[in-house]
């Protein structure tokens, strides 16, 4: 005999009801470098990351992109960014384009397992018209900056078409209309954003109405340049750090545990910590050139931001959660988009293991990690395209413990922090060894003057890199002269990925974005884009 229609609805509808929905807090660094956190050694005070990365399970292989808005684009969907049109650069201000409006992301998803999902930082996802901004992808509110950086303070970014800059920072809610409510906060001019992210942190875990599970995106601008921190985070260094640079970064970074601690402390007192999953990693590695570099450090992995060394992409990150065993360091393959996937599948099914499948997707790169997290299973990930950039004639793969580079992967120099004698930084890296040739450090400084020089990545596409990355972190030694058969496959591969990617969604800037044109603030400037 079948089952009604409805009782099939109405079954489904008790399981989705006996599952207990885990709150979930994630939380972004921006620009932190591999050697910038306790857990990998650093004289930086954060306490509290500290604690819970170490009771917690720290993901030792976590990959993310090189770059700010390819890795946001890639957790929010599921998919790497060559097949988003994201693969190349960041969304500057003036430039009219964003993540697709065609590519349902985690907020709604979220939104539709019966969440309260507020996001509260840097969005950098878009913003040259409403449609792109975060109350209309899924937040139910969102306090912070559309763009990618500001000044910590006056909160003013410049831009190409917009030298002399222009303010940043809001309040945004859904109206009953479907209209943005964006309240430009004036009243932030003068206060440490950090600080203001703090209160706003407190302000709506206090107010969360517990009927429904909390979804909490934290994107922090700490410690993304400018460098800028209270007095009261860099006197916490003296006498630990003598370096000024250096000091003032790892003050950013204790900046950033103040809002974890924020966060903690909060959900604590409202009495929901017992049954929250925190999840924390850095959207990329440190930037160690000129533009990007404020004091940042991803020794001993090699190159740093917008490189496709270790430096840039492997992320210092770590999920916490009474819900399940801790202590433990994963070294499982992840990669970010993982994150969909895996979020959506303990908010839809909980923790606990069981039959529930969550919800599917399409055609999406990432997988469920959560079992391989909370120890109960092994990563099904094996491959992770670490990107393929058409304009810069470029692309990187991993396969198991082989890393592929084509073309220029960008400045792979090693940065020891400051206390470390340069001559005893070089005998530590001499005792990885391989089988393999040792790759020159001064050649490859040699290839990025000549591309630089010349203006053009594609001087050097056919260059081929392979590096064993399981016995070999740093990347000293290509090995592609002795494994043919290895870079044969991984090519074919790398093939298969290139198959897929779409036309780079960059835009050239737009004079009518100018924050002159809406009294000095930057506003959406467009209808449609």
């Amino acid at each position: 005999m079948s089952i009604p229609k409805v009782v099939i609805s109405l079954l489904f509808l008790d399981l989705v009801v006996a599952v207990k929905q885990p709150n979930i807090v994630l939380m972004l660094a921006d620009d932190m470098g591999w050697g910038d956190v306790p857990w990998h050694g650093a004289p930086t005070i954060a306490p509290t990351m500290m604690r819970l990365a170490q009771s917690g399970v720290i993901l030792d292989q976590h990959y993310v992109q090189p770059i700010c808005t390819p890795t946001r684009s890639a957790m929010m969907t599921g998919k790497y960014p060559s097949r988003l049109g994201m693969q190349h650069f960041v969304i500057e201000p003036d430039t009219p384009w964003g993540l697709p409006l065609n590519e349902k992301i985690l907020p709604s998803y979220m939104k539709e397992l019966g969440y309260s999902v507020h996001g509260i930082g840097k969005w950098h996802l878009g913003m040259c018209s409403y449609d792109y901004t975060p109350t209309k992808r899924g937040f139910d509110s969102f306090y912070g900056l559309y763009n990618g950086a500001g000044d910590y303070y006056t909160k003013t970014m410049n831009a190409r078409t917009a030298k002399e800059g222009g303010f940043d920072f809001r309040y945004n809610t859904l109206g009953s209309d479907g209209k943005v409510r964006d309240e430009v906060l004036w009243s932030a001019n003068g206060t440490y954003s950090t600080d203001l992210y703090n209160e706003k942190t407190r302000q709506v875990i206090q107010e969360h109405d517990e009927s429904k599970p909390l979804f909490l995106y934290l994107a922090m601008q700490n410690p993304h340049s400018p460098a800028q921190v209270p007095s009261r985070f860099y006197e916490m260094y003296e006498g630990v750090e003598k370096d000024k640079t250096r000091r003032t970064l790892l003050a950013m970074v204790s900046a950033l545990d103040s809002t974890v601690k924020t966060a903690v402390d909060s959900l604590k007192e409202k009495g929901l910590w017992e049954n929250t999953v925190f999840v924390f990693f850095s959207d990329n590695g440190g930037g160690l050139m000129r533009n990007h570099f404020i004091g940042q450090i991803n020794w001993p992995l090699r190159g740093g931001k917008a490189t496709y060394w270790e430096g840039g992409i492997r992320s210092a990150s770590f999920v916490h959660s009474p819900l399940i065993r801790g202590g433990t360091v994963n070294s499982e393959l992840m990669h970010v988009t993982d994150w969909l996937p895996t979020l959506t599948h303990i908010a839809a099914c909980g923790v606990e293991p069981s039959r529930c499948k969550g919800p599917t997707f399409g055609d999406i790169d990432g997988v469920n990690q959560w079992s391989a997290i909370a120890g109960m299973g092994k990563s099904s990930r094996s491959e992770i395209l670490v990107n393929y950039d058409q304009k810069f004639f470029n692309a990187a793969i991993r396969i198991g413990k082989w890393k592929l580079f084509e073309g220029f992967p960008g400045p792979g120099q090693w940065v020891p922090p400051p206390d470390v004698n340069y001559a005893k930084y070089m005998e530590h890296l001499s005792k990885c060894k391989t089988g393999g040739k040792e790759f020159e450090v001064e050649e490859e400084e040699e290839e990025h003057r000549l591309v630089m020089s010349k203006g053009s990545w594609k001087n050097l596409i056919k260059r081929i890199r392979l590096f064993d990355v399981e016995s070999d972190p740093y990347e000293k030694y290509d090995v592609s002269k002795d494994n043919p058969g290895v870079v044969k496959m991984m090519l074919r591969r790398l093939k298969s990925h290139k198959d897929k990617a779409v036309p780079l969604g960059n835009k050239p800037s737009d004079p009518n974005a100018n924050p002159k044109n809406f009294g000095g603030v930057w506003m959406p400037w467009l209808d449609t884009c």
